[in-house]
């Protein structure tokens, strides 16, 4: 923290506190166009590129402009200096349109028709170029360079030479009776050029050979959130996010490429600033200067062990040489409940316990008449609902228990700096009211990236992330919706009641706003860490780098169920206490190397050296029995039952690594890579794993027989192939675990020890994911049109796979590395800028992803060797790791006698929906008889797939002026999911059927429905068949967002660099066939909202 503290005074000393402004204000006589480079850098921030020898002929110029742009400054200065510019992003290219000085200048000669001009071309460090091309202006003539760079070539005295080189911006010389001169070319920066970080290090996208995608942060950012996770979505091709949590503080999951591991540990590997975090919200995000993804064993080799399931790497923003400046980002989002089905109205309720009372007195053969106006529910209904039935009195339990959701969040950000000293720092607050009471999230980050250069060769950088964030946890079951709308949540005084139909009501009609007063479940987390970086250049070509991570979380958990809550009576009051720690610290040595040996090869390679070490501890105190509920949580001591345990836990990981990239004119491109990892985790003779990978792209459109297609503007084919590791195990997981099992001795409570149930595997080893990959990147059109499509195919083997055991030995259970996927898929990106002039821009982008895995082996074995299915797991041979398996729903029995006559009916079955043959009436779910046997047994269940057969997004931008629109489009196609609320309904029983919940058409004598089976009151099995699986896909308009952008001749008058005011709304519709809140959660879970949100952007 010190060296911090004196980097940072250092900093503040160092940085100018001024604006920049883009426009420039000159009046000076007779100065040089370095005086004139050196103002237009202070006041605009623009960095300027050219070579000394392009000044030495150059004039001395007076100017006076006030407010003028830059263009105007610079055409004035080099008005009959015979010189030229180029503008990319924040560098202005100068270049000469004239001959350099001449190398032993000969005597004046008499003009002659024509001459021979003998020069010497060569690039940025002086080096010759073999191969340049040398065209006389208007004329046929030419010649090329060779292998020295010299060349010869007969042109009339004041001829204009035209010179050229891949990579190299063209220059125009003019002769001027000169025979010898000297040409030095300026590299070329291709204006758009996209570059991408990968693993160590940065690339021009067109020289990258993996399968590697960056994320649009102008279109990512367009949603305000905290969830790192959200921005992605839809903004990379394989890239699939789903709603972990819509809870404030909540998080989503992120899959690349779909599912490879069956055991779990298909998160990909998030790296902030060249270091792997936790999580991928510990980064504020407008802190963030761009996001990349790590998609083939190629690009993720280089993190190795790590990276099986892609790799997202995540770059903060740095400070830029140039006055300081600082931005403030404001804004406030308003969130409303978003659903698609209806829940019973009183009356219809009212309809539907009447009808499973006639089917629960059809099933005993009762004789009560049913009547529709009947006051007689049956079942549960309570005295107290039928007074309010009576009295009309009904409640909206979505109105009572669900509030609007309210976030603000703030940012403060400056950055700034000179060539020495460079800084970036900002403050966020954030603030989120949750739906439903209680739950709310407040989090505050800190961060300060400081760079400072020592001397020519030396460079040390610091990077400080400090976060504290609180979260409240709703504390309700989020079941509300079914609880009886003639039961109320306040009595007749307008006071909270704990069981809304009543004291005599069952525990499932306690009051949830009751519960929610009288719990608490609080989680702090506190982060500290700390990037401390050196670099130092060896040669010319070699350089050193020394990377160091600290990186601290704690998190402190509280939870008390008071002694009146609904699940807290019996207990006394009951409280959990969680204190979690994670220390994790990592060191690596990096020496890379740039070079060539002429023009034509270049290498670049890098070598690695890491040491990572992660360790965790846990303690849970936990206690029943409180004489009083006054101190919740902070009086856990004071329990009368009282106990605390501890776990710690280390892990370790070992690496070397290296890449090598070869490149061959420019056109054909190479890289190996290889990582050589060690985990603490595996046994003494499994803990190394090697993973190797290859990647060869070729830059198609520099060949000759593309080079004149005019309609190609860009295209590189790319294969990869290579391997890469997983490690999805606990610490001490090979070695065996002992499991806690006090005993009481005399009457005192002793801590005891015995063996898990888990049977330790000193064999274990890593899992191995092989990937092959083929992709085609394009640009057409004058790059109007580009894109990308890749296919891959990964193999993962000796997959950690769960295996039971008979218990007879004392264990249930052991892994070993017995099983093994496939899973393939494709992908597409295409881009196209439609309209691009002057004032109106119109953007599309879209992207389409389909991928299929499959289960080779379970790791469970026959007595013959043959895989067999893991029911208990629910892995099957040949089907997809995310299933579901069920009998298949096959309509509603019409007749009493159709049910009993079914295959269903049969006493040879294995199941029967209700609670026995007998009990078969018209009205109950039919399940199909797969196999045609006329018996419904379990080889008549079928897996259902719930992942995606396909998603896609589609997004476009509009610009006019000043004025910008951005829709955002998310598809997803051919996913299941399992509704509790219609699962439990085909068996009846005392659940969804006969409360509250989605309004469905169901059978009645009267109404003989074919989707939906009668209401019954009987209880009975749930979940035997595939009416409540439902295809969750949906069409999502995800972010319709408008924004303004104040024009600069005002912002001159507010003495502002920048204003910008924008209106988002967020998930405005939803289209959709299954019923929740939201298609990717069950309406049991936390609710979805759509949001609306307006923002300020101040840059000063």
């Amino acid at each position: 923290m010190k060296l911090i503290t004196v980097l940072l005074i250092a900093a503040c000393l160092q940085v100018s506190a001024n604006g920049f402004s883009q426009k420039v204000t000159i009046k000076e006589n007779n100065i040089s166009l370095q005086k004139v480079f050196e103002e237009i850098k202070k006041q605009t921030g623009y960095q300027f590129f050219y070579a000394d020898e392009v000044l030495q002929t150059a004039g001395k110029v007076s100017l006076n402009i006030r407010n003028g742009s830059i263009k105007e400054v610079l055409d004035a200065s080099f008005k009959d200096q015979q010189l030229g510019y180029t503008i990319s992003e924040n560098t202005i290219i100068i270049k000469r349109v004239i001959s350099i000085p001449t190398v032993n200048d000969p005597p004046p000669i008499p003009v002659v028709t024509f001459i021979d001009i003998r020069g010497t071309v060569t690039g940025e460090n002086g080096q010759p170029l073999q191969g340049a091309t040398v065209l006389v202006k208007g004329k046929s003539a030419g010649t090329k360079t060779d292998a020295n760079g010299n060349f010869t070539i007969n042109a009339e005295p004041n001829a204009v030479l035209i010179i050229s080189y891949v990579g190299y911006e063209t220059m125009e010389v003019n002769v001027k009776n000169l025979t010898s001169i000297a040409i030095q070319l300026v590299p070329a920066i291709t204006i758009g050029e996209q570059i991408v970080v990968v693993g160590y290090g940065t690339q021009k996208k067109s020289d990258v050979s993996g399968a590697v995608s960056k994320v649009d942060l102008e279109k990512a950012k367009a949603i305000p959130t905290t969830n790192v996770a959200e921005m992605i979505r839809g903004q990379a091709a394989g890239v699939q996010v789903t709603l972990g949590s819509a809870r404030p503080g909540g998080t989503s999951n992120i899959l690349i490429r779909g599912r490879n591991s069956i055991r779990g540990g298909n998160d990909p590997l998030v790296v902030l600033d060249g270091f792997p975090i936790e999580t991928i919200n510990d980064v504020n995000p407008d802190d963030i200067a761009s996001i990349e993804i790590l998609k083939d064993a190629s690009a993720q080799a280089i993190y190795g062990a790590r990276a099986s399931n892609g790799v997202i790497l995540i770059t903060t923003k740095r400070g830029k040489v140039g006055k300081m400046r600082v931005n403030v980002n404001n804004y406030l989002t308003t969130q409303k409940l978003s659903k698609n089905f209806d829940l019973y109205s009183a009356e219809e309720f009212a309809q539907l316990r009447r009808e499973a009372r006639r089917t629960s007195n059809a099933v005993v053969g009762g004789v009560q008449p049913y009547s529709p106006d009947s006051v007689n529910f049956g079942g549960t209904t309570q005295a107290l609902e039928y007074v309010n039935f009576a009295k009309g009195n009904y409640a909206d339990w979505e109105k009572e228990v669900l509030q609007t959701g309210i976030i603000n969040s703030h940012t403060i950000s400056m950055s700034g700096g000179n060539e020495n000293t460079k800084l970036f720092s900002s403050v966020n607050f954030f603030n989120q009211k949750g739906l439903i009471p209680t739950a709310d999230y407040k989090r505050g980050t800190f961060r300060i990236n400081l760079e400072q250069k020592i001397n020519n060769r030396a460079s040390i950088e610091a990077n400080l992330n400090l976060a504290t964030d609180k979260q409240r946890l709703e504390s309700s079951n989020l079941d509300f919706i079914t609880i009886s709308p003639f039961a109320g949540p306040y009595d007749d005084m307008g006071n909270l009641v704990r069981n809304v139909a009543g004291t005599n009501a069952s525990s499932t009609t306690i009051n949830p706003l009751w519960n929610i007063r009288e719990s608490d479940n609080d989680i702090k987390t506190n982060l500290f860490n700390l990037n401390l970086v050196g670099n130092y250049k060896l040669t010319k070509n070699f350089s050193y780098k020394l990377n160091t991570l600290l990186s601290r979380r704690y998190t402190d958990q509280g939870i008390y169920i008071t002694s009146i809550h609904g699940s807290g009576v019996t207990d006394k009051g009951r409280a959990n206490v969680i204190n979690n720690l994670r220390e994790e610290y990592l060191i690596e040595n990096i020496i890379n190397y740039k070079g060539q040996l002429s023009d034509k090869h270049k290498f670049d390679a890098t070598f690695v050296q890491s040491v990572n070490q992660r360790n965790t501890s846990r303690t849970k105190s936990e206690g029943t029995g409180f004489g009083n509920d006054i101190l919740r949580y902070d009086g856990i001591t004071n329990a009368l039952f009282f106990k605390t345990t501890r776990v710690e836990e280390q892990y370790r990981l070992a690496s070397f690594l290296g890449r090598l990239r070869y490149t061959l004119m420019d056109k054909y491109l190479f890289t190996l890579t290889s990582r050589y990892d060690g985990a603490s985790v595996f046994a003494e003779n499994n803990k190394w794993g090697f993973f190797p990978a290859a990647a060869v792209a070729w830059q198609m459109h520099k060949e000759k027989f593309l080079s004149n297609v005019k309609a190609i503007s860009t295209m590189k084919l790319r294969v990869t192939y290579g391997a890469v590791g997983n490690q999805s195990l606990d610490p001490y997981t090979t070695l065996g675990v002992v499991g806690n099992y006090p005993y009481i001795f005399n009457g005192v409570l002793f801590s005891g020890y015995l063996p898990g149930t888990q049977l330790n595997n000193l064999n274990l080893s890593w899992e191995t994911s092989t990937t092959l990959n083929a992709g085609l990147d394009f640009g057409l059109f004058n790059n109007r049109l580009t894109g990308s499509i890749d296919y891959f195919n990964t193999r993962t083997t000796d997959l950690l796979t769960d295996i039971s055991l008979s218990g007879t030995g004392g264990y249930t259970n052991t892994i070993t590395n017995g099983g093994e996927t496939k899973n393939h898929g494709l992908e597409i990106l295409l881009s196209g800028n439609i309209i691009r002039n002057k004032d109106f821009n119109w953007n599309v982008t879209t992207s389409y992803t389909r991928y299929r895995n499959e289960i080779v082996k379970t790791g469970v074995t026959g007595v013959d060797g043959e895989q067999k299915n893991d029911i208990g797991r629910g892995r099957y041979v040949g089907t997809p790791i995310n299933n579901i398996r069920t009998y298949v729903f096959d309509g509603i029995f019409q007749t009493d006698d159709e049910a009993k006559n079914s295959a269903q009916g049969s006493l040879g079955g294995t199941i029967t929906p209700f609670q026995n043959v007998a009990t078969l009436l018209a009205g109950a779910i039919r399940l199909k008889d797969v196999n045609g046997d006329g018996k419904i047994t379990d080889d008549d269940q079928v897996v259902f797939a719930t992942d995606p057969k396909w998603f896609s997004s589609i997004s476009t931008t509009f610009s006019y002026k000043n004025f910008d629109l951005l829709a955002d489009l998310y598809i997803v196609e051919g996913t299941m999911k399992s509704n509790p609320y219609l699962s439990s309904f085909n068996e009846g029983g005392t659940l969804q059927s006969v409360r509250n919940g989605i309004k469905v058409d169901y059978w009645t004598p009267e109404n003989p429905s074919t989707t939906f089976p009668r209401p019954n009151y009987g209880a009975a099995p749930q979940n035997v068949s595939s009416l409540g699986l439902r295809e969750s896909s949906y069409v999502r308009l995800r972010t319709l967002s408008l924004g303004y952008n104040m024009q600069n001749s005002l912002l001159d008058k507010m003495k502002l660099s920048g204003l910008r005011v924008y209106i988002t709304a967020s998930n405005l519709f939803t289209i959709t066939d299954y019923k929740s809140y939201s298609p990717e959660n069950n309406p049991n879970q936390f609710p979805d909202t759509k949001s609306f949100t307006f923002g300020l952007n101040i840059g000063l």
